[in-house]
């Protein structure tokens, strides 16, 4: 297996240095990344410029969440002195449930659409035109949404559903380059490249937020005018790091050619049942655990954000300076995070080292929901964003390091869509329960513990994977294999003259 892995660590790394040898950016834009060297690999510093995007990003959301909420609960009728969890409601929802509904719609929109949206990356050459196009779509609606007023709030909430989809499709096409980074660099140094990732990210995520808090509290905005401060920094701060982070990814050719009689628009689909068939046939050792493994994890994950905002408004009773300052501790101890995802995953595998993560995250906060609301104290509060920091920080630094090893050698484009796919499947689950609980006036803490007992069900599962060393056999050894079940499965259902030629199988979102 070692062997296997230096001749295709070796045989990759030269091919591909070859190849952005002529792709590269000129060298005036590679003087003005010094910081973001990444041994000169294009796509890795692009990635973590896009990092510094989406920090900023996802904390303008949170402020913006937060400003909603209060122009729903205005609508409702509710007052602002009481500080009991108003019951009215507006639209048929009470104002609490606003947020997790928007997760809701956004997540069945990404599980639907990102089909589609992975075959036009999968067979046409515009992987890096969907993304550039996602991220001027992302740009125009955070621009909107700085006109936030009583008149306009829920257009704003039908944008923010949107937006999110159309920052998942962003997502979808650039860890498609995670993958080919991982090839150029080997594991060791992808490694290191996973934690910085996240580090950056989540810097930025602490900057934009202590910036924001700056201005709330030097002009002392209230939440609503704060959110309107937060989206038009926001707008100008993604508007220069999309361009700059899209600037240095290079375009890549189409992957496949789509068959003769078939549609863009169902390919897809097709194409993601023939893909789950093949990992469960060939790379059932590490890829079909990552993935079921991911299905519930990111669920459970991904609801942190959308639910603490509720959970820390309604329950904890933090208005919207306090929950600023919360998320900025958390932000501030995701880099602990990120150096423990290093330290475990050099000492166990990336496998074990992200259940351990799983289990920290759900253990921080089962223990949180079930303390905090009858201590009500901004100290403890605090300190469990802090531990959830920490656990965030570790979790998303070993899901891209397991990711990238053990994706398998020539179909990393086709994966990295069908993961991204697999994040989405039941990402509308936990905001679903969420909401279901609190419109039958059940503890908001118990819909936080179902929503977190997903990670449960993901390490269930990664336990099953192989060792790590058959993973990686798996991944840098037995690729091809994949081809031949894919062009059976066509010519089962499709007439023979419809078998594509493409040397690498097709693996779509």
């Amino acid at each position: 297996m070692e062997d296997c892995f230096n001749e295709n660590t070796k045989e990759h790394v030269d091919s591909n240095t070859r190849t952005e040898t002529n792709s590269s950016p000129p060298s005036n834009s590679n003087s003005c990344l010094k910081f973001f060297q990444y041994h000169g690999v294009p796509e890795a510093q692009g990635f973590s410029t896009f990092g510094i995007a989406r920090g900023a990003l996802i904390m303008s959301n949170v402020v913006y969440s937060t400003a909603l909420i209060v122009l729903a609960s205005k609508d409702a009728g509710c007052s602002e002195d009481d500080d009991d969890a108003c019951d009215l409601k507006v639209y048929g929802f009470k104002p609490s449930s606003l947020i997790s509904n928007i997760a809701i719609l956004s997540g069945l929109l990404s599980a639907f659409f990102m089909p589609v949206i992975g075959a036009v990356v999968d067979f046409t050459p515009h992987r890096r035109l969907t993304g550039l196009l996602a991220s001027v779509l992302i740009i125009v609606i955070q621009t909107t949404q700085i006109f936030l007023f009583d008149s306009t709030w829920f257009i704003m909430a039908v944008l923010q559903a949107i937006a999110a989809l159309a920052y998942q499709v962003f997502i979808l096409t650039i860890y498609a380059y995670l993958p080919e980074i991982s090839r150029k660099v080997g594991n060791e140094k992808m490694t290191i490249y996973s934690s910085r990732f996240i580090i950056v990210q989540y810097a930025v995520q602490l900057l934009f937020l202590v910036l924001v808090g700056a201005v709330q509290s030097v002009i002392g905005l209230d939440d609503v005018n704060t959110a309107r401060a937060s989206q038009g920094m926001n707008v100008v701060w993604i508007a220069i790091f999309f361009y700059w982070g899209w600037r240095l990814m290079p375009a890549n050719p189409a992957m496949h050619k789509l068959p003769e009689g078939h549609s863009i628009l169902t390919e897809g689909f097709r194409q993601n049942w023939r893909t789950a068939k093949n990992i469960n046939t060939h790379f059932k050792g590490g890829v079909r655990w990552f993935l079921l493994g991911t299905v519930f994890s990111e669920a459970s994950v991904s609801a942190i954000t959308t639910l603490s905002v509720i959970y820390l408004s309604d329950s904890l009773e933090l208005g919207g300076n306090k929950i600023i300052i919360f998320f900025v501790v958390t932000l501030i101890c995701a880099p602990i995070g990120s150096k423990i995802s290093v330290f475990a995953t050099n000492r166990t595998n990336p496998n074990v080292s992200w259940q351990m993560s799983m289990l920290f995250i759900f253990t921080t906060l089962i223990i949180g929901v079930v303390t905090l609301e009858s201590i009500m104290s901004d100290i403890t509060n605090y300190i469990w964003g802090m531990f959830i920091g920490i656990g965030l920080g570790w979790y998303y630094s070993t899901e891209n390091q397991f990711f990238s090893s053990c994706v398998p050698k020539g179909i990393e484009a086709e994966l990295s869509g069908f993961f991204v796919y697999c994040s989405q499947i039941l990402i509308w689950l936990p905001p679903l329960v969420f909401t279901l609980l609190m419109e039958n006036d059940i503890a908001q803490r118990w819909g936080i513990a179902v929503s977190s007992s997903l990670f449960l069900v993901a390490i269930g599962l990664l336990r099953c994977a192989a060792p790590w060393e058959t993973i990686m056999e798996e991944s840098l050894c037995e690729s091809h294999s994949l081809q031949k079940n894919d062009d059976d499965d066509i010519n089962d259902g499709n007439k023979v003259d419809e078998v594509q030629e493409s040397s690498n199988p097709t693996v779509t979102t």
